[in-house]
Parts: structure tokens; sequence; C-alpha cells
């Protein structure tokens, strides 16, 4: 039988091994020449960072802390909701404000409150606190340490310890906080238990709530000698603000120049009933907050004032 020859000679063989050597060399050259830094995304993403959300993803993550200036006529009440869900009141301005207040409440949903801050005991701010008290869950009651011998207060205070609310004292300083959303910080800055104040205005509570660069600070009816008080202790970087609520309804007691200064709020909210008896708010005010440009908001005229912060900046809208 012949002998069988191979399909390919010797000489051929050795031409495709060449050939097969020279193309495994340039397939080096290329995979070992550097990249553009589009083809390496290990270098563009840090084990920390992720891919670009889609726009989904991005609205489903915004977090606000959410400001409600209630329009209760002659007093205050503002509503607070932090970006994990906290809720906050402060204040329930006087007893048929409550109407309002529950109702504003079930429209936003609202089962518990988690902290709730009776800024001081005057009428006008707490008036409709003993049935919201009595209607709501609330996780603790921040009062400042003063009182007021009317039957309104006490009945207030039997309500608290009737519902088994844990009450807690109110105190400035430079490390006083209330624990309130994981994402906002509450600050305490006035009263100060050192400090020996001559009316219920100025046992008011003041405090800053901040969520990233944005922030509120909340005055009750504080007046000049507080405010003064507060700003000799702590350092005035503690007072700087967004938005000012207006101390004392727009009293030319209250917000005197050098407060102002130290908030240099961006807008300013003046909570106030129509018409009413006192005059407020009054034109020193704001002849003061147009002079530094500061817009304001009446809710005399406004209705409710809801200001939204998103750490960065804010919007306001008005229900007139």
């Amino acid at each position: 039988m012949a002998k069988k020859k191979p399909f390919l000679n010797k000489k051929a063989r050795a031409v495709i091994a060449l050939l097969l050597v020279a193309l495994l060399i340039l397939a080096l050259d290329y995979f070992m020449e550097e990249q553009p830094e589009t083809a390496a995304p290990a270098e563009i993403l840090s084990p920390l960072s992720s891919p670009s959300p889609s726009p989904e993803a991005v609205s489903a993550k915004e977090e606000y802390l959410d400001v409600y200036v209630l329009d209760v006529g002659q007093g205050d009440s503002i509503f607070i909701k932090g970006p994990s869900g906290a809720t906050m009141l402060v204040d329930a301005g006087e007893s048929g404000a409550f109407k309002i207040i529950d109702a504003f409440l079930q429209v936003q949903g609202v089962k518990k409150l988690d902290v709730v801050i009776g800024s001081h005991p005057h009428a006008d701010h707490i008036g409709g606190m003993q049935k919201v008290v009595a209607n709501y869950k609330i996780g603790a009651y921040y009062m400042p340490d003063a009182v007021n011998n009317t039957r309104m207060f006490e009945n207030l205070l039997d309500e608290l310890e009737k519902r088994k609310v844990p009450v807690k004292k109110a105190v400035g300083g430079k490390a006083s906080y209330i624990k309130w959303d994981k994402n906002v910080e509450v600050r305490l800055l006035s009263p100060l238990a050192d400090v020996k104040y001559n009316n219920l205005n100025d046992a008011s509570v003041i405090c800053n709530i901040r969520f990233g660069d944005t922030s509120v600070l909340l005055t009750g009816d504080a007046e000049a000698y507080a405010e003064r008080a507060a700003l000799m202790e702590l350092p005035e970087a503690y007072f700087k603000a967004t938005v000012l609520k207006v101390g004392h309804h727009g009293s030319s007691s209250s917000t005197s120049a050098a407060f102002l200064e130290a908030v240099s709020p961006e807008v300013a909210i003046i909570s106030l009933g129509a018409n009413n008896d006192y005059g407020h708010p009054h034109k020193e005010i704001i002849s003061a907050l147009k002079r530094a440009k500061i817009p304001y908001y009446r809710t005399d005229e406004s209705g409710l004032v809801h200001i939204r912060l998103d750490g960065s900046s804010f919007t306001v809208e008005t229900e007139k």
C-alpha cells in the first residue's frame, strides 16, 4: 500500500507557524497598550461609588426638610417633617387653633408626633396643646423651665401626665440638642440655665434645625434680652440660618439688629393674625427686613407657608 502524504508539506507548516507567532505578538502588543479612560471602569468607580442611577432612582432618593408655618391667627404653630420621616410640632396656637392643626395633620397622614415643643406657656402658643396631646401619640414633649399660673397650663400638664408623655426640660447650650431625625441637627440655643428671665416671652425656646447646609431658626416670642444673652453665651455661627421665624409675631421687642445680623436669613416668616390688637408686625421690623433685603411672608396675608429645604437650597409655597 502506498504511504499517505501529509496534507501540508514541511515548508508550508513552517510558514503557518511563523504567521501564528506574528499574530500572537501583535495581539499582545495591542492589549499591553494604554486604553482610553472610558474602557477602564475600575478607575472611574471607587469601592464606595456606584453607577449613575436612573432618573427614577434619583427621584426616589430625594430628601427634604419640610417646614409648615400654619395660619392659626394671632399665634404660632409650626409642623416639621424630617427627611427620614420624623415629625415635630412646635406650638399649637390658641385653643381654637386645634381644629386647624388637626385638619392639617390628618391631610399629612400624621398619627404620631415624635417631638413636640411648647416654646413658652402663653395661650397663643400652647392654647391648643392639650387637645394635641389628647389626640396624638407623642414621643417627647419639650418645654422651658417656666410656669404660668393659668388653668390652661395646668390642664396641659395634667394631660401630659395622663397620657404618660415624657416631658423634657429645654435648655440651651453649646452641646444642647434634641434627638430627632437621624439626618437633622436640632440645636437648642435658649433659654440658658444660668440666665434669669424676667418674663415668659424671654423664656421661649430658640432652636436651630439644620439639614445639610440649610436650616430654620425658630424663636417663639423671645425678645431682645434673650437674644442678647444667647449671642453672648454661644458662637455666632450657631444662629446662622436659611429661614428665620421672626420672633413675637413681628413685634419691635424682638429681632434686634444684632440678632438679625447673626442669623442673616435668606427668607423670613411672620406668624400673626390679621388686624390684630397689637399692631403686629411693627413697622420697625418690616423696615429692618427691607433694609437687609430679606424677603418675608406673613401668615395673615399668605395663609399657610410651606418651606422646603433640600440641604443646599430652598423653595417657598403659600396657601394664598
